[in-house]
């Protein structure tokens, strides 16, 4: 059977006060809302949005509380219900934040964060790049690139491969800084990388997957952190891997992994050209890696050059039900950081067939018209009825109960509604 074609779809006509292109800006899914909040074009911006995938429309909600400063390459990660955690990133060029902020989602309230610091060292020193994860009930910071001058105008760039964890004290509502003991081969120090949390389908055996990245040349090496065992590997991956890159996204949408964007090397024959960088472009290629069987999967895409997103690097990226949205980003070669090509434009990608609706009851009846409804597929565009033919008997027999059996009009499940993504 062959593999479906997939295709992008640029979402057009969006009501309501869209943010400025940017990039370097950070996106959490809440159910069918998408939720972006600073980056950069021209300077640093503050400001939040809030995309709603159900009805196309932007909205700015109004804010409360301490909010925090514009920033870039920051982390920022949500529980999936109402409560989204940032924390450091660039708020100036050359200084960079170790700051940690809530946001509830439910009152549009932001709150700074006072952590305790780990037992056992120091709190995460001030970066961006890093990546910022949640995996069961603890948030994972690895690396990023800090500055190991105090003058942000003499950059002294360090790049990182530290390891903390941030949990929540339930019982005190407080926070936590952990430095925990690894085993194994820690990855090499990156900045612009991305990691996602997998577990199995049980909910249990988090692995934390860290891939790409930028440390003096792009990377395209993939870890994965163990963390019921708290230990790092550098599995065997199957398949054709993408090209190394950095500042791409990666999302995961079942047990996959997509990695979209970001910056490649230019070329890739010359060992000593991959490996002291000189050229690099954006792209928009997108990568699949199956997180069951660790193979990079081949996906069939279609490649008309108006019908999928332009190549693009500090973008963002969310997964709601089975779509895979992107938004802005730069492209531009060795453009300076304060006057980038930014994208304005917002896009999904259906990576699945969505499932048919699971029930189907009948409203009304009457001699020559049937009224029937049933639940909406979130990303299903369209529906196909097929009704079935059923001859009536004529002496109907009568069920255990002594009754005869209901109108085949009547019953449930007579209809087989199909959908089209």
């Amino acid at each position: 059977m062959a593999a479906p074609i997939l295709k992008w779809k640029r979402l057009t006509n969006a009501t309501g006060p869209s943010p400025r292109p940017r990039h370097g800006h950070r996106a959490v899914a809440i159910k069918d809302l998408m939720i972006i909040f600073g980056g950069g074009n021209e300077g640093i911006v503050d400001e939040l949005h809030v995309y709603n995938t159900a009805t196309n429309q932007w909205f700015i909600p109004a804010l409360k509380g301490e909010n925090p400063p514009g920033c870039a390459a920051y982390g920022f990660v949500c529980d999936g219900l109402s409560k989204i955690l940032m924390f450091g990133g660039m708020i100036e060029y050359g200084k960079y934040s170790n700051e940690l902020f809530e946001l509830n989602a439910t009152r549009w309230e932001w709150k700074k964060l006072k952590p305790k610091p780990p037992r056992n060292g120091s709190p995460p020193c001030p970066r961006l790049g890093h990546s910022f994860t949640l995996a069961g009930n603890k948030v994972f910071l690895f690396g990023g690139l800090a500055n190991e001058s105090d003058d942000p105008k003499n950059n002294i760039p360090k790049y990182l491969n530290d390891l903390y964890t941030l949990e929540m004290k339930v019982s005190t509502n407080t926070y936590a800084w952990e430095t925990p003991l690894v085993g194994g081969d820690l990855p090499p120090p990156r900045e612009s990388h991305t990691a996602v949390a997998y577990c199995d389908k049980n909910g249990s055996n988090y692995r934390l997957i860290v891939y790409g990245g930028m440390s003096g040349c792009r990377l395209g090496d993939l870890w994965v952190l163990d963390i019921g065992a708290m230990l790092w590997t550098k599995p065997t991956v199957f398949g054709i891997p993408p090209l190394p890159r950095s500042l791409h996204s990666s999302t995961i949408i079942g047990n996959k992994m997509y990695v979209f964007g970001g910056w490649v090397p230019l070329v890739m024959d010359d060992v000593k050209v991959a490996a002291h960088e000189k050229e690099w472009k954006c792209t928009n290629t997108l990568g699949c890696l199956n997180l069951d069987t660790m193979k990079w999967e081949h996906l069939t895409m279609e490649m008309v050059e108006d019908s999928m997103p332009r190549a693009r690097a500090g973008h963002c990226a969310v997964a709601t039900h089975t779509r895979l949205y992107i938004w802005s980003g730069r492209d531009g070669y060795r453009k300076a950081w304060n006057n980038q090509v930014c994208f304005k434009d917002l896009w999904f990608l259906e990576t699945e067939k969505p499932v048919a609706p699971s029930r189907v009851q009948l409203v009304r009846a009457s001699t020559n018209t049937l009224e029937v409804c049933w639940g909406a597929v979130p990303t299903a565009e369209a529906y196909i009825l097929q009704l079935q033919k059923y001859d009536m008997p004529l002496t109907p027999a009568k069920t255990p109960t002594g009754n005869p059996p209901l109108s085949p009009m009547k019953a449930t499940g007579v209809f087989r509604p199909a959908v089209v993504g």
